[in-house]
């Protein structure tokens, strides 16, 4: 191993630190701070569970369907 080799790891391991570090920031971000955004809370909260199941895509797409009848409902009372 020569110095300049050692060198070079050095810097690319900095710059490797650095990037996992900004995703680090950005997870924690993602998991803390997001939650309590009144408009991404409720984002998150209409996607669907990525799982694999016929069972769950069905639940899904039924309280996408209530969910639709009560804003429905609550527009045809308003009028």
């Amino acid at each position: 191993m020569t110095p300049e080799l050692l060198g070079e790891a050095i810097v690319d391991f900095a710059f490797l630190a650095v990037f996992l570090g900004v995703l680090g920031i950005g997870a924690l971000i993602a998991d803390y701070v997001f939650p309590h955004i009144p408009f991404i809370q409720r984002y998150l909260d209409r996607l669907p569970d990525y799982e694999d199941g016929e069972e769950v895509e069905r639940q899904y797409r039924e309280e996408l369907r209530q969910r639709r009848l009560a804003r429905q409902r609550r527009r045809a009372s308003r009028r």
